[in-house]
């Protein structure tokens, strides 16, 4: 990648002489996961005053039409730029987003990204002239840390955004800062890496960490374009995590050094403060509702692991079983391309229901009925678990996900029932799980999760802390 540049201003005595009103360029990842909290913060910026443009690419348009809906008029705008397909690093006919994305593909997508710099560019400086179109700040999502020489060309200033955890935030930048080795020929996959830096000093295997990192190799394009993101990260002026001192104050009350010092804006969980429109569930809130309503306070277990995780045929059938032999009452959103075993639903119709297709996941996990998600740990999910009360089984399978377990055990909301993509739990132990965690020996996780979700609640709420770090942000970017 270029080196890095100083941050400049492009503008002479004459476009000075009107104060540009604030402009602010939002460029999200192509990644459901990234896209729809960002999406989020950008209503809330929208209707604090803020003027704000998302950068796109065709594919991704029509994802930004409930965010425009939402917003006051004139406030979002978008700026559509081709898919840079030419960049040589993927095949063609390859999508313009992470969905369906082949695993070994994701790296070279992450990096093709980066040629939108240029286009971008220019984009801006067309405006510069123009008092009340002028880009004032770049936010970017963590993955396209490329915007940074983006935002120093311009001589604007950048934010840094997470749709994970301030944990996992510093400890994926500590790698790419740190680049700890294997210290055996061998690879280990069980090797302990140390994080002496981030509060608690944690220390994770190597199959725990980033994949992004664990596929580094020197030298390789993709792999030092990918370090070259990260380290840009952190010439950010801030960074803004999608989560909150309730869930993890030790991370954001205090610099920490992984993030250069930087600031963590803690203004989530996002999905709390803005109303979301979302995909047509397979199965009506109501019906959900209504079925949920015929059992007791805490007694369902609901079980989902995501929109990006499809249990392969064994794993279900080892859930299933699990579910069987436990006896708790749950509700199961299998997805689509899950294979759920047949003759289970009849076996179980008593006290289960199986949702194919996408569920109403929030719904759900508010009524009071639901006492308990078994979960991948994808934080979104986590976010939406605990802002509604709920405790979790975990069954972290990659990326954030393990971390994300380790905050949710810190906390005291969770319990592990298995572990990696491709674990297979056995079935037996699993179910002893699920119905402890349902009788008496999950009422404290219960209680603590409760707490944690009033605490959540009162923290969106004006006066609360990530109430009061968005309204810092808007300080910042005004």
């Amino acid at each position: 990648m270029d080196a890095s540049p100083t941050p400049r201003s492009h503008g002479n005595d004459e476009d000075c002489a009107t104060p540009p009103k604030p402009h602010v360029l939002v460029v999200p990842y192509p990644a459901q996961g990234h896209m729809l909290p960002l999406l989020d913060l950008v209503a809330l910026l929208a209707k604090r005053g803020l003027s704000l443009t998302v950068a796109v690419t065709p594919g991704n348009a029509p994802l930004l039409a409930p965010l425009l809906a939402s917003c006051p008029p004139l406030s979002v705008a978008t700026v559509t730029l081709p898919f840079p397909h030419s960049s040589g690093l993927l095949p063609a006919g390859c999508g313009e987003n992470t969905k369906d994305l082949p695993g070994h593909l994701f790296r070279p997508f992450m990096v093709s990204l980066a040629a939108l710099r240029d286009p971008l560019l220019d984009w801006c400086n067309a405006r510069r002239k123009r008092p009340s179109e002028r880009v004032t700040a770049v936010v970017s999502d963590m993955f396209t840390g490329w915007t940074w020489p983006l935002a120093a060309e311009l001589g604007v200033p950048h934010v840094t955004f997470s749709p994970s955890p301030a944990h996992y935030l510093a400890v994926s930048h500590s790698l790419w800062r740190r680049m700890p080795r294997r210290r055996h020929v061998i690879d280990d996959e069980d090797e302990s890496v140390a994080f002496p830096d981030v509060p608690g000093s944690p220390i994770f295997p190597w199959r725990h960490l980033s994949g992004l990192f664990r596929q580094y190799v020197a030298g390789e394009e993709v792999s030092e374009a990918i370090r070259q993101f990260f380290l840009w990260n952190l010439e950010s002026i801030c960074f803004v995590a999608n989560t909150s001192t309730a869930i993890e104050a030790s991370y954001v009350d205090r610099p920490l050094p992984d993030l250069m010092g930087k600031k963590v804006l803690a203004v989530g969980p996002l999905s709390c403060a803005v109303e979301r429109r979302t995909d047509r569930p397979a199965v009506a809130p109501a019906s959900v509702g209504a079925w949920l309503d015929a059992f007791g306070d805490g007694a369902v277990l609901y079980v989902s692991f995501g929109t990006q995780v499809t249990l392969s045929p064994a794993q279900a059938a080892r859930v299933a079983d699990a579910l069987a032999q436990s006896a708790a009452p749950f509700m199961w959103a299998a997805g689509s391309g899950t294979a759920v075993p047949e003759g289970f639903e009849a076996a179980t119709s008593t006290r289960g229901m199986v949702v194919r297709g996408w569920a109403p996941q929030v719904e759900i996990l508010r009524h009071r009925a639901v006492g308990w998600f078994l979960t991948h740990c994808g934080w979104n999910s986590v976010l939406e678990a605990v802002a509604s009360g709920v405790a979790m089984l975990t069954w972290p399978m990659s990326a954030d996900q393990f971390t994300n377990a380790c905050l949710l055990a810190e906390a005291g909301v969770a319990v592990p029932v298995a572990e990696g993509a491709d674990a297979m739990p056995d079935a037996g132990e699993m179910a002893d799980v699920i119905a402890s965690a349902i009788g008496d020996g999950g009422t404290s996780a219960r209680e603590r999760a409760a707490e944690l979700g009033r605490s959540t609640a009162a923290a969106v709420a004006e006066g609360g802390s990530s109430y009061s770090d968005l309204e810092e942000l808007v300080r910042m970017l005004a």
